[in-house]
């Protein structure tokens, strides 16, 4: 039997995960979201488009935000629905 290495320290208390961590994507979103724009086109280097759109898609889902992402020829649209 291979023997584990781990440690155990007594706490006072819990450390609880916040109900929204943060994303490398909410930057992109919160800069959308308070500009005045309905429609914008984004590029994101060393991201494939199909990558942008499904990962977008979850964050907005998790924050409940109602935008709409669709994908064009290398880029991404983000837009307001109405």
């Amino acid at each position: 039997m291979t023997k584990i290495q781990y440690e155990m320290k007594p706490v006072t208390e819990k450390r609880e995960k916040p109900r929204f961590s943060t994303s490398i994507f909410d930057p992109i979103i919160d800069e959308f979201i308070k500009s005045e724009q309905d429609l914008v086109e984004i590029t994101v280097e060393g991201r494939t488009t199909s990558y942008m759109k499904s990962s977008l898609v979850k964050r907005l889902a998790k924050r409940e935000l109602d935008v709409e992402v669709t994908l064009g020829y290398g880029v991404i649209y983000l837009e307001k629905k109405k």
